[in-house]
């Protein structure tokens, strides 16, 4: 028997996409922060985004509209109808309930999203002076930690072993990397200003708290409502883009700040706004699958990809600009070795990868699923004595096989 067992499915393509958008994005804004710049102030470009994001999320209304355009069909729409009949009965029932979620998801987001301009509005710090690797990984440390806080109390989701082991391993590997920034800023080849990374962080950290309360509150209106997730992006999208554009004149005329847009950039500013956008739109999408096919503690999975993106920036910057002691190397090491030990733990909790030993294996999914097997074929006569304790160990063919073979033998002494 091996010691790990590989369980993946057709959903997992979706977080290779997520992080080969994240790690090229995340790459590209700190190597040529510059050229992402559209105005003048962090603060200007940081809310753009937002608004980018929020018509990010109207986009999935073409996913809305060919969705409806491909079940057309009448023996679909007869089928369709036959369920309606259930499924409109308890939207009824949960009416009320639904949108008081969707407003409470909307006003979080909201926050969530606003991490950033209020970081700048607040701190009034120059991007530059201040470690993005150093904040990234204290808002992603705390996100996953609520994660499974917030799935434990609201979820009722029971914890078991090969979890338990998960979240260690990642706390020990956030340590070593959070322990690695701090190091960098004050002798790696690019100088940061410690306390105000240290202040910018603090508030850039809100959306560790808020950002897994909202998936966990879109987790529970996937399980209790017939919803999909391109239908509640799009509900989503119109919403804060009602909330947005109330906000947006009281933000402005409260602090009479005028866009000043950075004219270098100007040739390619609207193709920046429109890859933002669709950016936006696929990242909130596939966060939105995983939520619904897995549970919202899987989206740690896919907030991992910023800090690999970071550690492969901090990577380039010290090859690029090289140390001054040979022995600082080191810090390379660590930053790969801590981005391994928590990729490594985050496959062990969303049961990617499962561990064969000290029982790791008892309570995955597919033990379960093997668990129930065995005990049909117990009920079937298969002996206790044939059966062996670590459900992988047992080929399932193999079991029927023997027991097809075992029968032949009955029938012939006969």
């Amino acid at each position: 028997m091996s010691l790990l067992t590989w369980n993946f499915d057709k959903n997992f393509i979706y977080v290779i996409i997520y992080w080969i958008l994240e790690i090229i994005y995340r790459i590209f804004f700190s190597l040529k922060g510059d050229f992402f710049k559209i105005t003048k102030k962090a603060v200007h470009d940081e809310y753009i985004l937002i608004i980018s994001a929020i018509i990010g999320d109207l986009f999935a209304g073409f996913l809305v509209l060919y969705s409806k355009c491909i079940s057309k069909s009448k023996k679909k729409e007869n089928l369709r109808t036959q369920n309606e009949k259930l499924i409109y009965t308890k939207l009824d029932k949960l009416k009320k309930n639904f949108y008081i979620k969707l407003i409470i998801i909307i006003i979080i987001d909201y926050i969530s999203r606003s991490s950033s301009w209020i970081s700048y509005a607040i701190t009034d710090v120059d991007p530059k002076e201040v470690s993005h690797a150093f904040k990234n990984n204290i808002k992603i440390t705390l996100d996953i930690i609520m994660r499974y806080i917030y799935s434990a109390f609201i979820l009722k989701i029971v914890v078991y072993k090969h979890r338990i082991f998960s979240i260690i391993l990642i706390c020990l590997g956030f340590v070593l990397l959070i322990t690695n920034n701090i190091l960098l800023m004050k002798y790696g080849p690019i100088k940061y200003n410690i306390s105000k990374s240290f202040l910018f962080t603090v508030f850039a950290s809100i959306s560790g708290f808020t950002y897994p309360i909202e998936d966990t509150i879109e987790k529970q209106i996937f399980l209790e409502n017939y919803i999909y997730p391109a239908n509640f992006q799009f509900y989503r999208g119109i919403a804060e883009l009602i909330l947005i554009s109330i906000i947006t004149p009281i933000l402005y005329f409260s602090f009479g700040e005028n866009l000043e847009l950075n004219y270098d950039n100007i040739n390619i500013i609207i193709p920046l706004i429109i890859i933002n956008t669709l950016s936006s739109f696929f990242k909130a999408f596939i966060t939105l699958k995983i939520i619904y096919h897995y549970s919202s503690q899987s989206v740690s999975f896919l907030r991992i990809a910023q800090s690999f993106g970071g550690s492969i920036t901090i990577f380039i910057n010290i090859i690029k600009n090289g140390l001054n002691d040979g022995w600082k190397i080191i810090f390379i090491f660590i930053e790969i070795f801590s981005v391994i030990i928590i990729l490594f733990a985050s496959l062990i909790y969303d049961e990617i990868i499962i561990i064969n030993k000290c029982e790791l294996n008892k309570n995955v999914k597919l033990g379960i699923i093997n668990r129930g097997e065995f005990d049909t074929l117990y009920i079937n006569g298969y002996r206790d004595s044939q059966l062996d304790d670590n459900i992988f160990d047992i080929d399932i063919n193999e079991i029927y096989n023997d027991d097809k073979e075992k029968n032949e033998n009955d029938d012939n002494k006969e």
